[in-house]
């Protein structure tokens, strides 16, 4: 979309990566409510699936973007190494984000959507 800052909205989705496995991981979910959707946030924290303790190497990638209605949309690509606890052997990842904002801008990226990559 027009006036997409490709940088930030990468930089953003990472740190917002970051934010939702330290949530998981300290039991503190509503930390997640500020940068998901309603219905995301519902999802995340009724999902009791095992979370990643150490993230040791994390990359993002822009898929696509594009516009609906009065949204921008966005698919970034996360994938990277983890830990599963502390002293583990490092696994890789990979897992999708689905992103959308107001096309006026009025809030920032908000996660709509998280589908692992197999």
């Amino acid at each position: 979309p027009l006036g997409l800052d490709r940088a930030q909205l990468l930089r953003s989705a990472k740190l917002n990566f970051v934010k939702l496995q330290a949530a998981r991981e300290l039991g503190r979910m509503e930390q997640a409510r500020a940068f998901t959707t309603a219905e995301m946030f519902e999802a995340l924290r009724a999902d009791r699936a095992t979370t990643r303790s150490d993230v040791v190497e994390l990359n993002a990638d822009l898929l696509q973007t594009g516009a609906e209605a009065n949204r921008q949309l966005a698919s970034v690509r996360f994938s990277g190494m983890a830990r599963a606890a502390p002293g583990a052997v490092p696994v890789g990842f990979s897992e999708v984000w689905n992103l959308a904002k107001p096309a006026g801008g009025a809030s920032g990226w908000m996660l709509t959507g998280i589908r692992p990559m197999h």
